[in-house]
């Protein structure tokens, strides 16, 4: 069926349009940015005067945006749901109990008067700390406003967000070794790049084929010249595998032994660039031999700081102290650190200490992880390995794409996987090189301390706020120390020191589900009883979301969702405030400040109904709360003109309508560069060198040098649950027009597109597991059970079935025992989010490299049971005592009864027994 058009004359833009411009149909253009992902696009959003209402949606034809799959053409399907019938326009509260789906609606004042009231009714009573926020996946800029409140609040920064399992943890390690979040999805400069490594990502599908990122990768490998070489590492062949020089199907959650087999090949061919790593790392420092740990300035010399460290001068044939702040060495000649070497060295006091380089050390830890050790490991052939190392050590500058399969929920393994990674594209001196890992910056602090660039997230959460002892109280402060203040505070310091503002607490400080969980059940270590959830569907996206519901439901005292829709989760809170979508509020972002440049756009459409932003919930909440002081600014207008005021030359109409601000022309070899101090610039971690042996894992009591572990559930490690559960399961395949867990509503023209979730089988598994292609099939291991629809093909290697995530369905009833379908296809049902299938640094838990098995639903419409008889069923070999075995109990311990005592029976005069 055709959607109704309005007749209207179709009009041409002018090419140099100023925002705000009025055509002649009477339709008001808006130059905006779109956060249906985190491309955030520019866009030109068209409001009928008249009418005041969105009627047409362009792309920023200067950025050359072309509109995805999510916006449709024209912008049609992102105006379906701005208007859609299912969206909240007016604050709910509850009116019945948590489950039954009863509500009322109140005016946004009083709602917001009574939500204050309540919570610091709870913060009398528990403290400030009961509070934690749930969040989403980046869907506003608004994160800042947030951690302000919280730190207004005395809060210690207690927040859960999928972003322990997506990004943020790599975010933080890349902090801690080079300084700038080097994970990226495509390299600046990418024309430039000789060799792509698409690692457990599908380009094209990930922000939607329309997206400028995958444009710019058909753009360079159709480049004139050169062609760029494509390593795809994934167990689906995708649409990059089709295009790739090298794809490897890689057995999912063993991606670190790849890593560590790629080093391994780089140092034993020397493949690497040792100018760089003498000069530029800290592969010349020295540790201690037998502690693996490193030897400091402290330990040497009197009143030496414990942050300066020893090398070995082959000049001096001597030890040599760096000074960390100055990025120099103590020394007032030439110097020549020895890259390897083993010496023995006097300490303070006054033992002797065996000691080798970083570097050396390096050497050593990898040695054992060859291609001929990780190949059944990965299930790829040893020559591929070897054939793919060499590639990318060898091809020219290379870049390592960021994807959610390459390492971001590898449980376990997730921080040394990142950490390897780092230290391969340090060792072959990828880093800030064009075409390779580019390392950005806010912009460079002046000699007056001026700051030419504006204020940055960082700087709008007033962290100074939050003292060491609320610090303490952060959930999992002594646990998963790398993503705590723990972690936090050395990277702040070093980026402090190189930028003159803070890193930010945004997506550093996020503490695990499963310790938040205690908290809420159990009141370890304190009691959690309010909850704040903003852009978060949190039984889409946590691990074990059915206790999570029952907590919810039981033990919190306060629940305030922030949302478009009612969702799973939303429908368990006390009130539901309506949140603005991206086409009513304006947009200023550095994207948590993972970016040296700026996105701005106006707000194009005045809010329907009481919608609010993130901003003006957390504002008027934190004046409620005693907070005024600390929010100025009515509007988050007039939030982005406070920061443009500072090192921006153009007002904020302007800026929306250039859409983008630079702190300067793209650089590269930035860390060469010499300061207005008069120091070279070297790299913004807490030793101002690129860390291939990163001292924060050191200082926070974890191994500094990565080494593999076998997840606790693969055929390797667990061989007897592999003989029940014979699927190596991985849980991703995500489709760009279901983001996440967003547009799964029928009637905004996505879900439409893919209705039902789909689980990918290679066809000789789907075979003996009696499974045809369209059966809804079970999902199952030793934590539950769900349903998807088998898609059955050869695109995935035999043995790994890939299921999609975030499945709710918004269609069904969100009371009990309906739930919108929380936990009917949910793969968080299946995955380990314990402290034991959890990263030890960061809590990243496991969504990969599971075991599973998978079965047909039972087909009330198949017709086979005319030709079953009732010897067949006695004699247990039919298709329905299989399938109803399955299905009655995940667990069952069954007697003999054919050999078992005649006591055991009931009394009978049968002489056939049922097994």
């Amino acid at each position: 069926m055709e959607l109704k058009k309005t007749e209207r004359v179709e009009v041409k833009l002018p090419a140099d349009m100023p925002n705000k411009y009025i055509d002649e149909n009477g339709v008001q253009w808006t130059y905006s940015r779109c956060f249906y992902c985190h491309m955030n696009c520019g866009i030109v959003i068209g409001v009928d005067t008249k009418t005041d209402r969105v009627v047409e949606i362009r792309g920023n034809w200067k950025e050359g945006t072309v509109l995805c799959d999510r916006m449709g053409e024209r912008g049609q399907k992102a105006i379906q749901m701005h208007y859609h019938p299912k969206r909240i326009n007016h604050v709910l509260k509850r009116a019945g109990e948590r489950g039954e789906d009863k509500w009322e609606e109140i005016p946004y004042e009083k709602a917001m008067d009574e939500i204050a009231d309540k919570l610091q009714a709870l913060i009398d009573k528990y403290g400030p700390e009961t509070l934690v926020s749930s969040e989403g996946t980046y869907r506003s800029d608004h994160l800042w406003a947030r951690t302000r409140f919280f730190n207004n609040l005395g809060n210690p920064g207690n927040v859960i967000d999928p972003g322990t399992i997506c990004w943020c943890w790599n975010y933080t390690l890349n902090m801690a070794m080079v300084g700038w979040p080097i994970e990226a999805i495509s390299p600046v400069g990418i024309d430039q790049s000789d060799t792509f490594v698409v690692w457990g990502l599908s380009a094209s599908e990930k922000y939607g084929p329309q997206s400028p990122m995958w444009r710019q990768y058909l753009a360079a490998m159709d480049r004139p010249g050169k062609k760029p070489k494509m390593i795809v590492i994934d167990p689906y062949c995708t649409t990059q595998a089709l295009l790739a020089d090298i794809w490897m199907p890689i057995y999912p959650g063993t991606d670190h032994a790849l890593a560590l087999a790629w080093l391994h090949e780089v140092i034993e061919n020397e493949w690497y660039d040792e100018e760089f790593i003498k000069w530029w790392s800290n592969g010349p420092f020295l540790l201690d031999k037998k502690t693996k740990h490193t030897i400091r300035a402290d330990q040497v010399k009197e009143g030496a700081a414990h942050s300066d460290f020893v090398v070995w001068d082959d000049l001096a044939d001597d030890i040599l102290l760096w000074n960390s702040d100055k990025n120099e060495w103590f020394a007032d000649g030439d110097v020549d650190p020895a890259l390897s070497g083993t010496h023995a060295i006097s300490l303070l006091d006054g033992s002797s200490v065996e000691c080798y380089t970083a570097w050396d050390a390096i050497k050593e830890m990898a040695e054992p992880y060859s291609p001929q050790w990780a190949a059944p490991v990965t299930g790829i052939p040893e020559n591929k390995i070897a054939d793919s190392a060499r590639v990318y050590a060898t091809n020219g500058n290379a870049f390592i794409t960021w994807g959610l399969g390459g390492g971001d929920q590898a449980g376990p393994n997730a921080s040394r996987l990142c950490i390897t990674k780092t230290i391969l594209r340090i060792i072959c001196n990828y880093i800030d090189k064009p075409g390779g890992e580019y390392v950005g910056e806010p912009g460079v602090v002046q000699a007056d301390g001026s700051k030419p660039f504006p204020y940055r997230d960082a700087e709008m959460e007033m962290s100074e706020l939050v003292t060491p002892e609320i610090r303490k109280k952060y959930i999992g402060y002594d646990q998963f120390r790398a993503m705590s203040w723990k972690g936090y505070e050395p990277i702040y310091d070093a980026y402090m020191k190189m930028f003159g503002v803070p890193r930010p607490m945004l997506h550093q400080l996020l503490c695990s589900p499963v310790l938040v969980y205690d908290a809420m059940e159990f009141g370890d270590p304190y009691p959690i009883k309010a909850m704040i959830m903003w852009s978060s569907n949190p039984f889409a996206w946590a691990p074990d979301p059915q206790r999570l519901y029952k907590i919810m439901k039981n033990n919190l005292e306060l629940i305030v969702s922030v949302e478009y829709w009612k969702t799973p989760a939303a429908a368990m809170a006390d009130y539901i405030i309506p949140g603005c979508d991206s086409l009513e509020r304006p947009c200023f972002t550095t994207a948590e400040d993972s970016n040296d440049f700026v996105v701005c756009g106006d707000r194009g459409s005045k809010p329907v109904g009481d919608r609010v932003m993130d901003y003006d919930f957390f504002r008027g909440l934190g004046i409620r709360m005693g907070q005024a002081e600390a929010w100025p600014w009515e509007t988050y207008e007039d939030v982005i003109k406070h920061r443009i005021s500072r090192g921006v030359d153009v007002d904020y109409t302007t800026l929306c309508e250039q859409g983008t601000w630079f702190p300067g022309p793209t650089r590269s070899f930035k860390y060469a560069e010499t300061l207005p101090n008069g120091q070279t610039k070297g790299f913004a971690t807490p030793t101002r060198k690129a860390e291939i042996y990163p001292t924060l894992m050191e200082d926070l009591d974890y191994s500094a040098l990565p080494y593999y572990r076998e997840l606790p559930e693969t055929p390797l490690s667990n061989p007897e649950l592999a003989k029940k559960y014979p699927l190596r399961l991985t849980t991703g395949g995500r489709v760009s027009v279901l983001y996440h867990s967003e547009n799964r509503v029928p009637g905004q023209g996505t879900r439409s597109i893919f209705p039902y979730p789909s689980v990918y089988m290679h066809r000789e598994d789907a075979r003996a597991c009696g499974v045809r292609d369209g059966d809804w099939v079970w999902i199952e291991n030793e934590r539950g059970r769900i349903k998807q629809v088998a898609h059955v093909d050869q695109a995935i290697i035999k043995g790994t079935v890939q299921a999609m995530p975030s499945w709710w369905y918004p269609e069904l009833p969100a009371e009990e025992p309906w739930n919108q379908g929380a936990f009917i296809s949910n793969v968080g049902c299946l995955v380990d989010g314990t402290v034991r299938g959890s990263d030890e640094a960061t809590g990243t838990w496991t969504n990969r490299g599971l075991l599973c098995r998978i079965y047909p639903c039972i087909d009330p419409a198949d017709r086979t049971d005319v030709t079953v008889t009732g010897d067949q069923f006695i004699e247990g070999d039919t298709y329905f005592n299989d399938q109803y075995d399955k299905l009655g109990c995940r667990e069952i311990k069954r007697i003999d009864w054919e050999n078992a005592d005649p006591g055991q029976h009931p009394t009978c005069t049968y002489d056939t027994l049922g097994k």
